[in-house]
């Protein structure tokens, strides 16, 4: 993928007054070092406040990031906030470090960054064939051919890289096929007894964990708890009969293991946006053929 491509690196300083109600690309680079002097200090930069992620595409570097050292090899990247306590470099052992970056402007950014920052860390492995890595990649492309002319088109890049970020890092670790024989039968235990009033403890139970060490496993694996996996189920099962049926509304939030309709009720619009009364007759939301929660 990157072997079509040049290396350089392209700045932007766009004039619009408009500024603050768009995403805001700095600068976006791909970049080759061998220099025993590269090295960045990001408490001594004058560029921020700015977002910088940057890809191991062949060698690699090293950064210390409050502290703690880390090598960024090749599927790996390293995402830090400027001015931060952080320290980039090329460190001895390495001939060179081939890497590609983005820089951003942190506004109406913060809460997205930090949750990405928070599910997959600061050092974070990813695969050169991922949605993230594609996107970085057309962004540069666009960079290096003169195609991101106005501000817009720069905030919409912006938006596409970090969205595909954000669903890297909501993914599971893993295929459901690897994960442990107790989850895969603790979602079996959910899709099969889901109209039941069941709760976390009794998932727990049928997964042979205690539920506190169940709820982290689950979590930690899914990227959900087990109760919004099984809130899920059931929204997605009511959704079904409320199209396909003409029971009542307490009816069918007893088909799907809610023992009171009024709690029905609120946890459905909570996640669906309207009531299920609503729902049913088509008012306030697009009717759709079947509702996906996830």
């Amino acid at each position: 993928m990157f072997k079509s491509i040049q290396h350089g690196v392209y700045g932007y300083r766009f004039s619009e007054a408009d500024m603050d109600s768009v995403f805001q690309l700095y600068c976006a680079g791909y970049y080759r070092v061998t220099n025993r002097d590269y090295s960045w200090h990001g408490q001594q930069r004058q560029d921020g406040p700015l977002y910088l992620f940057q890809y191991t595409i062949s060698g690699f570097g090293a950064i210390v990031i409050d502290g703690v050292s880390h090598a960024v090899s090749p599927n790996q990247a390293f995402m830090v906030e400027i001015p931060g306590d952080h320290h980039y470099y090329l460190p001895p052992q390495s001939d060179h470090w081939e890497f590609i970056f983005i820089l951003i402007r942190p506004y109406h950014l913060t809460a997205i960054w930090e949750d990405i920052v928070h599910r997959i860390g600061h050092v974070p492995i990813i695969p050169l064939d991922s949605s993230p890595i594609h996107s970085i990649y057309n962004l540069y492309r666009e960079a290096s051919t003169d195609r991101i002319d106005d501000i817009t088109r720069a905030s919409a890049l912006v938006y596409h890289f970090i969205m595909e970020l954000y669903r890297f890092s909501r993914l599971p670790s893993s295929s459901q096929e690897e994960w442990p024989q107790s989850l895969r039968d603790s979602i079996r235990y959910m899709n099969s007894h889901y109209h039941l009033p069941i709760g976390l403890e009794q998932i727990a139970d049928h997964a042979g964990l205690s539920k506190y060490h169940f709820n982290r496993l689950f979590t930690r694996t899914t990227g959900q708890t087990p109760i919004q996996h099984l809130t899920q189920i059931r929204l997605e099962k009511a959704v079904e009969l409320i199209k396909s049926t003409s029971w009542s509304l307490e009816e069918i939030a007893k088909q799907v293991g809610y023992t009171s309709g009024s709690y029905f009720t609120k946890v459905f619009k909570q996640h669906v946006g309207c009531s299920p009364s609503d729902y049913r007759h088509g008012n306030a939301i697009l009717p759709v053929s079947r509702m996906n929660l996830r």
